[in-house]
């Protein structure tokens, strides 16, 4: 099915270049019913080899596959987008089955790795710049296709789907569903605190972020899966990071995708770095012309959003990251947004 899915045919369809001879799968990493696939890819007329990225989605996956798409032809031009470049697609068949190809560029043949925990102050800087660019261009002003409930689909990230507010009730039944299976099969693994602050967290959050957008202010898209493990990388001692993975970009808390990424950058003062990078967020903001949005609200926001990380690791049912989530919320005591409202 892989051979199919990355032919020769498919692969001239999505480039709209009928010259592709020859596709050479180099390597495949394979979610349900998406595959992801390292290319080299031949042509007859004289222009060299090139390796590429394809992701196929059938079944499930198509609708991912689908938001994916569109970022990247109705989202990513409308800004300085850092994003991968993408150089085709299909929505098709093969055969009887829905089948959606997308082809980007490979970054690792352009020097560009993950730097996981190992993060530097720079490369840090530079991916607080990309996601300032980001929410700064959509803040307020979010693409009408992102309002439509019909196109948020669950996924492990929809707890950070702020608006419309219709969803939050949705999305708030299946995290009370995803913690009852944590509970069946892991809760040995939670400490009581941790237990403790999981019931706490069930018991308000569905309320405290419907206060917190019923204005509907202050909300942007978020890349919503914005970490240094898989989807921002960089190349040598460029600080400024190519990110990939848009397909879970929805309407957010801007603050979201720092404290996200923030997780699993550990450090010994993690309380004053953690602040000091909000605030320098929080200013480029402004600069970028955001404007009626307080310091005590983007705080808020980024202690709210660490609450919803710890959600997200029960949809993922990940004790471990259910832990390390509060820890953090501990260390930089973040509990009180749970019960104080919004600075709206």
């Amino acid at each position: 099915m892989i051979d199919e899915r990355f032919s020769p045919h498919a692969i001239a369809r999505a480039l709209g270049n009928p010259a592709v001879t020859a596709v050479t799968v180099v390597e495949t990493f394979v979610t349900g019913t998406t595959e992801v696939a390292q290319l080299d890819v031949r042509f007859s007329d004289g222009q060299p080899p090139r390796r590429m990225f394809g992701r196929s989605a059938t079944g499930a996956g198509i609708p991912a596959a689908r938001r994916e798409l569109e970022f990247h032809t109705d989202i990513a031009p409308l800004w300085n987008s850092r994003a991968a470049t993408l150089l085709g697609a299909l929505d098709d068949h093969i055969g009887d089955v829905p089948h959606v190809l997308l082809l980007t560029e490979d970054l690792g043949a352009t020097g560009h790795t993950l730097v996981g925990a190992d993060i530097s102050e720079a490369q840090l800087d530079g991916a607080l710049d990309a996601l300032v660019a980001l929410h700064a261009r959509f803040w307020d002003a979010i693409p009408p296709a992102y309002l439509d409930p019909a196109r948020a689909l669950p996924s492990v990230t929809q707890s950070a789907q702020a608006w419309p507010p219709s969803l939050i009730a949705r999305n708030a039944a299946a995290v009370h569903a995803a913690a009852t299976e944590l509970r069946a099969t892991q809760l040995a693994a939670l400490t009581p605190s941790e237990r403790a602050l999981l019931d706490d967290s069930l018991a308000t959050w569905e309320r405290q972020l419907t206060a917190r957008v019923a204005s509907g202010r202050a909300i942007t898209l978020i890349h919503a899966d914005f970490h240094f493990y898989g989807n921002v990388l960089f190349a040598g001692a460029d600080p400024r990071p190519r990110i990939i993975d848009w397909s879970e970009l929805k309407p957010g808390l801007g603050p979201h995708d720092l404290a996200y990424c923030l997780v699993g950058a550990p450090t010994p003062d993690r309380p004053t770095r953690d602040l000091a990078v909000l605030h320098r967020y929080w200013s480029r903001l402004t600069a970028a012309g955001v404007a009626s949005y307080s310091w005590d609200l983007c705080r808020w926001d980024h202690h709210f959003s660490l609450v919803t990380n710890l959600l997200q690791a029960v949809l993922q049912q990940s004790a471990m990251w259910f832990s390390r989530s509060a820890a953090i919320i501990d260390a930089l005591a973040c509990r009180s947004v749970l019960h104080e409202p919004p600075p709206i």
